[in-house]
């Protein structure tokens, strides 16, 4: 318990606490069921995309492609069905095998975003930009430009439906979190990758084998993107090059909210979880207080920015 709630996770559940302290004073509405139901139904999706953020960070990387690669698995993903399952009906072996295909599209994107870094040694910020294009070029060129809909109800039941009273997507994210929680506390994989992230020199000495490494990372973070593609194609009953386009800087943010450094080594996936909370609380009081847009990006800069310099400082 003492290692889940730090200095930072606790001051995470106190910015919290005073985000629906606040939020709730301006408008009563958001203490109601339907406010949190609809931030338990955002949770999920945008904290996947982030914890799939987060493992390239503590390596010292970043991953620009996660949005661009989910997009184009759940079009792959919605091809399949279509072709598979007819109009109306109901076939769960169809749409498992979608899933893993949609799942494997994105861990095969962070193959070949770890074997571009580790082989022709390119910063990661610049394989997975052009990566992000490649795959939004490809995925505007199926679709052209158009939406994919019409899951069977099956399908739609990952994104929309609940097991006793607690949304299907929740649990899963909170499964997938727990999966992650175990991979980085309790396997030598887990500390070999903070260990690099923390001194990559020092880890080389070590005898840890860096290539090995670094794309595992960038795998496990395609499988993270592809949990998160099943569940927000679900939920939009739909599949598109442009869906989700503002998630990627949500991830970031989140990402540095929760202790990740962006030059690698630190950060843990409780931290990632009060982080996603804190988030989502404060984009659902922005949205019921109906703030312009255009101002609530800018807000996100700015948290990023203070983010940044909180760490920087308390570093030095």
């Amino acid at each position: 318990m003492k290692k889940v709630m730090n200095y930072e996770n606790r001051m995470l559940v106190i910015l919290t606490a005073v985000c629906i302290i606040f939020f709730t004073i301006m408008k009563p509405d958001f203490l109601s069921v339907n406010s949190f139901s609809s931030i338990a139904r955002q949770i999920p999706e945008i904290g996947l995309f982030t914890l799939a953020m987060m493992l390239p960070m503590l390596v010292g990387g970043i991953d620009l492609s996660v949005i661009a690669s989910a997009n184009l698995s759940t079009i792959l993903m919605s091809m399949f069905m279509a072709a598979n399952i007819e109009k109306g009906e109901e076939s769960v072996p169809v749409m498992l095998a979608s899933i893993v295909i949609c799942i494997a599209v994105c861990t095969a994107v962070g193959f070949f975003n770890g074997v571009i870094v580790v082989k022709f040694k390119i910063p990661a910020m610049l394989v997975t930009l052009g990566m992000q294009m490649v795959l939004t070029g490809i995925s505007l060129g199926i679709t052209k430009g158009g939406t994919l809909s019409g899951y069977p109800q099956s399908f739609r039941f990952i994104g929309n439906g609940s097991i006793l009273g607690i949304p299907a997507q929740f649990i899963l994210f909170i499964l997938a979190s727990a999966v992650l929680i175990v991979i980085m506390q309790m396997t030598s994989f887990g500390t070999k990758l903070q260990m690099y992230g923390s001194n990559q020199t020092a880890t080389g000495y070590s005898g840890i084998n860096e290539t090995a490494l670094l794309i595992k990372t960038h795998m496990l973070s395609g499988a993270y993107v592809g949990i998160a593609a099943v569940i927000m194609s679900s939920r939009l009953n739909s599949a598109s090059a442009g869906a989700a386009a503002n998630y990627l800087m949500r991830t970031i943010l989140i990402a540095v909210l929760g202790g990740v450094d962006p030059n690698g080594g630190k950060g843990r996936v409780s931290g990632i979880l009060w982080a996603v909370v804190l988030f989502q609380c404060m984009a659902t009081g922005l949205n019921i207080l109906r703030v312009n847009s255009y101002i609530v990006i800018a807000l996100y800069g700015v948290i990023i920015l203070l983010a940044v310099i909180v760490r920087t400082r308390k570093n030095n």
